[in-house]
């Protein structure tokens, strides 16, 4: 039981890596996949835009 624990945490840090350039951030999307699941925040982030960036003069 543990082991999937450890499992579903893993795959939650690899959502919020991923979302790492999105508005919500690592941290954001960390929470979200362990409210929801990694599956879900996964299409969440496949459907959602990058962090817009200021641009520089």
């Amino acid at each position: 039981m543990i082991i999937l624990f450890f499992l579903y945490l893993v795959a939650c840090a690899i959502t919020g890596f991923m979302g790492r350039n999105t508005v919500f951030g690592f941290v954001g999307h960390f929470m979200l996949s362990i409210a929801i699941t990694p599956f879900v925040d996964f299409l969440i982030l496949a459907v959602s835009r990058p962090r817009q960036r200021p641009l520089r003069g």
